[in-house]
């Protein structure tokens, strides 16, 4: 692709428009001959201090916000590298996203549910839709795990290359607020943007919860449309946008649920909207999947599709991995898996699980290392109020000393109705191995992961794999 073609829009490079560009990247270590070099400055790094490695593997240009050392290939300054890397990324797929019907949906918890169940709608309308987020990607032709939430540029507008070849017309897709921190999503447009909710997490990186909220703010200015959750207490600033609808289970809104229902087989409501109302059963168990499911119809409705098609979709959703995921279903105790791993996350799917649970309530929860230290004691408090046993354990402490990760959540707990056992498999085989007919037990934080990461390596951990095996081994 030509330089001025490539450029286009982002800066000016004459005259150099007809050189010849390969790739783009903002790794040196990446670059191959022919390619253009951004150069970021991140938080651990900055990409100027590659340049001269980037043009000895090759660049041809390269891209920079800042003064850099004299080089051998055209060099263009612009204001925002970050900006520029994701606008240069969709020139060089030609904008695929331009010819997508797009939903962005940003939150601290919901995103993955509502992602899904909204998937599931479109399908059931006959769309062939895209999924990016959390658990998985696909582009059209079957999910494979993801590595972020919201894909680095250069991955993420070939995406949409990749969904457009094959046919797809939509594409849901989670967006983070780091992303949209780091400009990942610019020069997008989304047709729909859905504000699950806001609590506590990712303050190490954002600093505080209005920086928080800000970044995720962002996304509804790439929206020609938003749905909001209006239940949220930081709805105020989302519902001020153009063109914003609201959902809610308590309020006034423009989509309701009222005449909820819980039973241990899902939840149930009347869904009221702007075209009727309708009876809606969901069999995922918890409060949350009212507002998940709720925001999924609103958003099909909003993108002028049945909802009556929709909602009977949704009676046969067959769930999320890691989402609150039964690990065997012929046990006299209950076994679930779910990704909670925030303060909100984890009390939500806690006070669920106690509105079916005859019995015992048993936790088995940690908190990752070198992420937001602020919820770990919030986290021990929470699991203590409303587990009957919390059993606190490790959960990817990267490198940070775990038993001081330990130590912090349980300045947290109150009283004595926990334990705390370090090694993740040793506390879920003491969680099994004290349950009780009629009890339950939610592993918690971990979900979809198949890993776990320490300091010096990252093991294979499913923890699925690991209950069956404890289960096997203690003759279940």
């Amino acid at each position: 692709m030509q330089l001025s073609q490539l450029a286009s829009r982002v800066f000016s490079c004459e005259p150099y428009g007809s050189l010849e560009i390969s790739s783009v990247t903002d790794v040196s270590s990446r670059v191959s001959a022919g390619a253009l070099f951004v150069a970021i400055a991140g938080r651990n790094t900055d990409g100027h201090r590659f340049v001269s490695q980037a043009v000895s593997n090759g660049a041809s240009a390269v891209v920079v916000s800042s003064e850099v050392p004299p080089l051998s290939v055209p060099v263009f300054r612009v204001s925002d590298t970050r900006r520029a890397f994701a606008l240069l990324c969709g020139n060089f797929y030609k904008n695929p996203a331009k010819d997508l019907t797009l939903v962005g949906i940003t939150g601290t918890n919901g995103k993955t549910s509502t992602a899904y169940m909204l998937d599931h709608c479109l399908r059931a309308c006959g769309i062939k839709t895209g999924l990016i987020g959390t658990v998985c990607t696909d582009d059209g032709t079957g999910g494979r795990a993801s590595s972020l939430t919201t894909p680095d540029p250069s991955v993420l507008h070939r995406i949409f290359d990749q969904t457009k070849r094959h046919g797809c017309t939509h594409v849901v897709m989670e967006v983070s607020s780091q992303s949209l921190d780091q400009s990942r999503t610019a020069g997008i447009e989304f047709e729909l943007g859905i504000f699950t909710n806001l609590t506590v997490d990712h303050l190490d990186y954002h600093g505080s919860m209005q920086a928080y909220r800000d970044a995720k703010l962002k996304l509804f200015s790439q929206c020609r449309k938003g749905l909001v959750n209006a239940d949220s207490d930081y709805a105020a600033p989302f519902l001020a946008c153009p063109n914003a609808r609201s959902f809610s289970a308590s309020h006034t809104a423009d989509f309701r649920a009222r005449r909820v229902h819980m039973t241990g087989d899902g939840v149930s409501y009347l869904e009221c909207s702007p075209s009727g109302q309708r009876e809606v059963f969901l069999p995922i168990w918890g409060r949350f999947s009212i507002y998940n499911s709720l925001a999924a119809i609103a958003a099909a409705e909003c993108l002028g599709l049945d909802p009556d098609v929709c909602v009977k979709a949704l009676s046969t959703f067959p769930g999320v991995p890691g989402r609150l995921e039964a690990v065997r279903s012929d046990l006299p105790f209950r076994i679930f898996i779910d990704y909670a791993h925030t303060p909100d996350g984890l009390e939500n799917v806690l006070r669920s699980l106690r509105e079916t649970t005859v019995g015992r309530l048993i936790v088995v929860f940690g908190c990752g290392g070198d992420r937001d230290r602020g919820k770990r004691p919030e986290m021990g408090r929470i699991a203590t109020l409303l587990a009957d046993l919390a059993v606190i354990t490790s959960d990817n402490p990267r490198s940070e000393d775990p038993h001081e990760i330990l130590r912090q959540i349980v300045s947290g707990v109150q009283g004595t109705s926990y334990t705390v056992l370090p090694d993740r498999t040793q506390a879920i085989r003491y969680a099994v191995k004290t349950a009780r007919k009629g009890d339950t037990v939610l592993l918690a934080g971990k979900g979809h992961e198949t890993w776990q990461v320490f300091s010096h390596e990252v093991i294979h951990y499913d923890e699925r794999e690991i209950a069956r095996e404890i289960l096997k081994e203690e003759g279940y």
